[in-house]
């Protein structure tokens, strides 16, 4: 049984009540205890027989039932056959003849009384609002003589009910000596109430929530408890707190539902209307919605107040969400959809927030009114002005349905739905730009959808859209014979159709000799043409038809008209990054992407954040950056790209993958859903992937292999820039490796001659580089040392980082030991910056051979404890695990670290981890 908290006054009372009976004639009395639904007017009763026995007092109980109502005497045998044993009590004022009714209520009276006389009655009904009605004008009458009999009547009356309005009820009531209102418990008592159920101590958070979601009902508190805790558990912690406000009671379901169907029909009217719009709606709309006037409206407020299903005060809301549920279930699909629309319609009308009236539609089956579009797509702009596409496309996905199947309506919502899905549903959104492509039989209708299909969605896109942006695109013609918006049109198509993902083999020679019939100073006044020229720049710098410094220049030109957007994603404008990359000038397109970054992420874009982040990854790669452009690779996987993303989208990735060695990586780009939608003239990133995997387990055949076939689709293609992917460097490497130095001596030679002509420092010295690591004595070291020179006014520090390595490493070999510890200590916190690792060790062994050296021994300098600590934390161990495994204090730990990367020259735990196989001390595994 729930235990009774906070009724202690009245239980006082009426405890008084009882012994004011007990102690002689005259002091019987009515005691009336009435309270909205679920307030513990039930608990008080059962809490009252305990008492009573005690004092010596009979106790007799009846309640009503709202199903019992037409059972002539129900509440009344139920009370007094305790007192008459094995004689049924006839209904009263029932019997023969019309004097018959007094008489008998005569003796049901004199029977109380004598009874009473002898041992004191504690008369308890619960429900009396269901009383019947012979019971209730009995009880009337006990009522008006209780004073002078030994007798303690007590009844509960739950407020608002219908039956509360019957005059016999409301006279009982009026005559009763005390009248007790219970109401919900205080917070306090929730707590009690919740540590008395459970018998567990309550959480002060977990106690807090649970009066916001119940308001203190102790029926509320009760079912939320049971529906959160199986058999003897009770509440969890604070972190239950959402469980608590999300909890859905089964069990009052049904309860409510009963209610409800009990009370007239602007009751419920107005409870339907309430849970249709919500809570916190306003009282004039929701009376509007119900069909009721002002008076009916206060009238019905009024009563679900008193029901205690409605809260009080000025914001309207049901008790609990499952009143607003259950209201909802009992209606019919027909009258659901009415109320809806009809909701919708009024929101409309009054002026109300366009997302409010579309969230009534969006409930509803099916919308085919101008009305019920416009505000659908009045919702759907204001939702992308509140950074939420997902909602947005919610609203114009529903307007599709009262479309028609093939009028130009429906083709205009579809593109409008594309736009929203762009930024995070992709594929979803290819798929209607084509459907609206379809509908479309204009070629000036189709020209502008055709011309918003982002370049990473038409790479792959199904063989029908590409035919479709072909024919369009023909039948529109050539941008020079047009003016207008149909010109604006015809440059974005011929930019579809040039972008690398489309273009043929001869593409980006043709970019080129395009360009240059542009003039020296390219028009980019318009979008259109920007988006032009940036792929006739990007294949004229594949194809090599422009050096570094004229593409830098115009690129330039091209960002300081474009401002750093989100949506440049779904332009051909990423290839500037591409660009810029190739060309190492990368101070500009930075802060651009940094700011079109950040703006994706305040606008919850997901898809054009994960593009972005490519971006970013080619920028950190371009710097030496393998740790930046790990993190943003993993950016770029954790908004799902490789479920819309081909592998050539994903080339920056695919490159930071290689660079850090990342097989894993390697491994689960492979495997994605989206395979890479190769033509037979685009070299594919899968074969590099496998090269350079054959790298790692030395398999230089293979690898030689895969470098190679890339190398022949790329010159097929016409992708001559040693600046993009440097294959003949690391194929002449593993010819050289394999004994054929003539092999590798062409290879490079011809990577040298481009890398001239394309003008880059990083290409040039990276070509250099690989010269000189082909090219044995002093003219190998002559070519280092060029490379060195050249790639200081390099931004990547990773090539540098090579060329010391590879230059220090030659120096030693020839004695120079002074020159080639500065080249190798340079290598080593160059790559250590750079996230390299592999690269740090090989500096550090070859430091080793250094005779009189500070990096002799790479842990030479330290004493034994500080080498032991810094073993353990190169393998991960934290200061904790440290400080136990040694038997020394954490303050101890962190004072040998400081002094580790003072005497190691490292900066932290990530310049350990590059060290830890030098470090190791033979202590074992140690758990962080």
């Amino acid at each position: 049984m729930r235990p009774l908290l906070h009724r202690q006054k009245e239980l006082d009372l009426i405890t008084g009540a009882m012994d004011a009976a007990r102690h002689g004639s005259g002091g019987g009395s009515l005691v009336v205890v009435t309270g909205g639904l679920g307030t513990g007017k039930t608990a008080l009763l059962r809490a009252l027989p305990v008492r009573a026995e005690r004092r010596g007092l009979r106790v007799v109980t009846a309640s009503g039932a709202a199903f019992e109502r037409d059972f002539e005497a129900g509440v009344l045998g139920q009370l007094l056959a305790p007192l008459l044993p094995g004689t049924p009590v006839a209904p009263p004022g029932d019997c023969a003849g019309p004097s018959a009714g007094p008489l008998q209520d005569d003796g049901l009276l004199a029977l109380v009384a004598e009874y009473g006389a002898h041992t004191p009655l504690l008369m308890l009904v619960d429900d009396l609002q269901w009383a019947d009605a012979a019971s209730l004008r009995w009880l009337g009458l006990l009522a008006g003589r209780v004073a002078g009999l030994r007798v303690t009547l007590v009844v509960t009356l739950r407020e608002g009910d219908p039956g509360e309005d019957d005059p016999r009820l409301q006279q009982l009531v009026e005559g009763a000596s005390r009248v007790l209102r219970l109401g919900p418990l205080p917070p306090e008592g929730t707590a009690d109430l919740i540590g008395a159920l459970t018998g567990r101590p309550v959480d002060p958070a977990y106690a807090r929530a649970c009066h916001e979601v119940t308001g203190g009902r102790p029926l509320l508190l009760t079912a939320v408890l049971d529906a959160l805790s199986g058999p003897g558990e009770g509440p969890g912690s604070a972190d239950d707190v959402r469980a608590v406000h999300a909890v859905r009671p089964a069990a009052l379901y049904e309860r409510f539902a009963v209610v409800l169907r009990d009370q007239p029909a602007p009751v419920r009217e107005f409870a339907t209307a309430l849970a249709v719009l919500g809570d916190g709606s306003e009282e004039e709309l929701i009376g509007r919605l119900a069909g009721l006037d002002g008076t009916g409206r206060i009238e019905a407020l009024r009563v679900l107040r008193r029901l205690g299903l409605v809260c009080e005060g000025p914001a309207l809301r049901f008790v609990h969400p499952v009143v607003g549920e259950a209201v909802e279930e009992a209606m019919t699909p027909a009258e659901a959809e009415s109320i809806r629309v009809h909701a919708a319609l009024l929101l409309h009308l009054g002026g109300h927030p366009a997302e409010r009236a579309a969230a009534q539609l969006l409930a509803a089956s099916s919308c085919h009114e101008d009305w019920e579009s416009d505000v659908l797509r009045a919702a759907a702009a204001s939702a992308l002005r509140r950074s939420a596409p997902d909602a947005a496309a919610r609203y114009l996905r529903r307007a599709l349905l009262g479309s028609s199947p093939e009028g130009p309506d429906r083709a205009e919502l579809l593109v409008e739905l594309a736009m929203v899905e762009r930024d995070f549903a992709p594929r979803a959104a290819l798929r209607h730009l084509a459907q609206a492509l379809f509908l479309f039989p204009d070629t000036d209708q189709r020209a502008p959808v055709a011309g918003r299909i982002p370049p990473f969605l038409l790479d792959g896109a199904p063989s029908t859209t590409v035919d479709t942006v072909v024919r369009t695109a023909a039948e529109l013609g050539e941008a020079a014979t047009l003016t207008g918006t149909a010109r604006g049109h015809a440059l974005r198509l011929e930019a579809r159709l040039r972008h690398p993902a489309l273009a043929g083999p001869e593409e980006p020679a043709a970019c080129g000799a395009r360009l240059r019939a542009l003039g020296p100073a390219p028009s980019l006044d318009t979008a259109a043409e920007r988006e032009l020229v940036t792929v006739l720049l990007h294949g004229a710098a594949l194809a090599q038809t422009v050096n570094a410094a004229e593409a830098v220049a115009l690129a330039e030109r091209l960002l300081q008209h474009e401002p750093a957007a989100t949506d440049h994603v779904h332009t051909a404008l990423p290839l500037l990054t591409d660009v810029l990359v190739a060309a190492d000038s990368l101070a500009t397109i930075g802060p651009w992407l940094d700011t079109a970054y950040e703006r994706a992420r305040r606008e919850n874009a997901d898809v054009p954040r994960a593009l972005i982040a490519v971006e970013l990854t080619r920028l950190a790669l371009a710097r030496g950056d393998l740790t930046g452009a790990g993190a943003h690779a993993a950016e770029a996987l954790a908004q799902d790209a490789t479920d819309w993303a081909t592998l050539q989208t994903l080339a920056p990735v695919v490159l930071a993958a290689l660079e850090a060695r990342d097989t894993a990586l390697c491994e689960r780009l492979l495997s994605g859903r989206r395979e890479e939608a190769a033509p037979s003239h685009r070299p594919s990133l899968r074969r590099l992937i496998h090269g350079s995997a054959a790298v790692l387990r030395d398999d230089l055949p293979t690898a030689l292999d895969c470098f190679l076939e890339w190398g022949r689709a790329a010159e097929r293609a016409h992708w001559r820039n040693p600046a993009i992917v440097p294959w003949r460097t690391w194929a002449s490497a593993l010819h050289y490796r394999m004994g054929r130095p003539d092999r590798a001596h062409d290879l490079m030679e011809e990577e040298y001659a481009r890398a001239l002509s394309w003008g880059s420092p990083v290409a040039i010295g990276r070509a250099q580089r690989g010269k000189g690591a082909i090219t044995e004595g002093a003219r190998g070291i002559a070519l280092l040392r060029e490379s060195a020179l050249t790639l200081e006014g390099s931004a990547n520090a990773l090539e540098r980082a090579r060329t010391s390595l590879l230059l220090g490493r030659r120096l030693l070999a020839q004695g120079r030991q002074a020159e080639a510890e500065d080249r190798l200590t340079r290598a080593r916190t160059e790559a250590l910056d750079c996230g390299a690792p592999w690269m740090v060790e090989r500096a550090v062994r070859a430091l080793q051979g250094i005779a009189g050296s500070r990096g002799e021994d790479v842990a030479a300098t330290l004493t034994r404890t500080e080498r032991r600590v810094a073993a353990l934390a190169s393998r991960g161990a934290s200061n904790k695990a440290i400080a136990e495994r040694l038997e020394v204090s954490s303050r101890a730990v962190e004072k040998h670290l400081t002094h580790v990367y003072r005497k190691l020259r490292v900066d932290g735990r990530t310049g350990l981890a590059a060290m830890a196989r030098l470090l190791s001390d033979g202590a074992g595994p140690v758990h962080p």
